[in-house]
């Protein structure tokens, strides 16, 4: 979920770390 009617582009690039920190979590198993 990203914060703000129209998302901007400090919102999305906030929602694109907290995705890349979850994929690295989880990512570690695959790897």
């Amino acid at each position: 979920y990203v914060p703000g009617c129209p998302p901007t582009a400090e919102a999305l690039v906030y929602g694109i770390l907290q995705l890349q920190k979850k994929i690295r979590r989880t990512g570690t198993i695959d790897r």
